[in-house]
């Protein structure tokens, strides 16, 4: 029995030139220290439909403490799931290690590449490219689902959304930007599970959907999400919103179709909020990403109610995260965005407007005191006094 498929250069006709240069020095090294190291995911899949993959994930046998012997720009990150980010040139590289699937997908043994496969989401999603051979190993047929256009998945569709329903957010994401085809009975499991998501956590909800705006292609993904009812579960007040305000509709799309134009890149500490890392300095685009999807709310709902108040910012801070609950991206990027929208309107919310001094009414005098005071003075200056 075939254990997997291996595909040549011939074959899969990958262009290495798209590869990044640090990536394969990192499986080079990792190849040299006894260890077995792949390219990815994402990365091996936007390589097989002929596009520059944004970042480059990789996977080996050996253990985070191991990598990070062998890396002095390494560091060890997560709990649950520990994996390395290697830090080179400005760029951040995640390595993660091979995975068992003895307890479910989302176990944290550790364990053979075949089991690593067999507890990933969709078949073009277990793909592993080695650059130094520019062979391609597939354990689970993805290679040609990919060409034929297909997303299938690895896991039992009675099992695969209730291990993790952020699954169904990827799946969405998959067909919107690759233009897969799904089967009927996956797009019944996604439908079906979807009330999953009201589960998760508003933090890993929070970078999937900054991770959506932020990747070029937020316009298409947002529909989807549309089509499958999934936008209640990151920022309900968008989706109350759009099914009573057609012109609400067409302004947020807009404004997507400007922001994907824009081709941001995020970091993950902007989604986290934790102090940025070398790698992340300059790339710090949340507050504009923030910006433009609040723009068709804030803009026309908020900001005439808010001008009356005095212009006063904490009021247009407030709306705006009651608007953008329950996620809860980190304060400072969304006063940021908050100030770009309201300086775009020629409004200062921080310059406070000028006080008027009210003068005090003059006490009253004495009228006849008065009249005494300025009789003695007459006489005092007159000359035959």
């Amino acid at each position: 029995m075939p254990r997997a498929y291996v595909y040549t250069e011939a074959e899969h006709r990958i262009d290495r030139k798209k590869i990044d240069r640090e990536a394969i020095r990192i499986v080079e090294r990792l190849k040299a220290a006894g260890y077995e190291a792949s390219i990815l995911g994402g990365a091996v899949r936007d390589l097989l439909q002929d596009r520059s993959p944004k970042d480059f994930d990789l996977v080996t046998d050996a253990l985070p403490t191991k990598i990070k012997k062998l890396f002095r720009n390494a560091r060890i990150i997560g709990k649950r799931f520990r994996l390395v980010h290697i830090i080179a040139d400005g760029t951040i590289y995640e390595v993660s290690t091979f995975r068992s699937n003895k307890n479910g997908s989302i176990g944290n043994e550790f364990g053979s590449i075949e089991e690593d496969a067999l507890r990933r989401d969709f078949t073009f999603n277990a793909l592993y490219y080695d650059p130094t051979n520019q062979s391609l190993v597939d354990f689970t047929g993805g290679f040609k689902d990919l060409k034929a256009g297909k997303i299938k998945p690895i896991l039992p569709i009675a099992t695969i959304f209730k291990e993790d329903p952020v699954r169904i957010v990827r799946g969405v994401k998959y067909t919107a930007v690759g233009g897969f085809e799904v089967p009927f009975s996956l797009k019944l499991a996604m439908k079906r599970d979807a009330h999953l998501l009201s589960a998760v956590s508003p933090s890993r909800m929070t970078e999937e959907f900054f991770k959506i705006l932020a990747s070029g292609r937020a316009e298409p993904i947002f529909s989807a999400l549309i089509e499958y009812k999934l936008v209640e579960y990151f920022v309900p007040a968008v989706w109350a919103r759009m099914r009573t305000d057609l012109g609400y509709s067409k302004a947020l799309f807009a404004d997507l179709k400007t922001l994907d134009a824009l081709k941001l890149e995020l970091s993950e500490t902007d989604i986290d909020g934790s102090e940025p890392q070398e790698a992340d300095r300059g790339k710090q685009k949340l507050s504009v990403i923030l910006s433009y999807f609040m723009r068709s709310w804030l803009g026309e709902a908020e900001m005439p109610q808010a001008e009356e108040a005095g212009g006063d910012f904490r009021i247009h801070l407030a709306s705006a995260r009651t608007f953008i609950a329950p996620m809860n991206p980190p304060r400072v990027e969304m006063e940021a965005a908050v100030l770009m929208l309201l300086r775009g309107r020629g409004l200062s919310p921080l310059q406070r407007p000028p006080r008027m001094r009210r003068r005090r009414p003059a006490p009253a005098r004495n009228s006849e005191a008065e009249a005494r005071s300025a009789q003695a003075s007459a006489s005092r200056d007159s000359p035959h006094t």
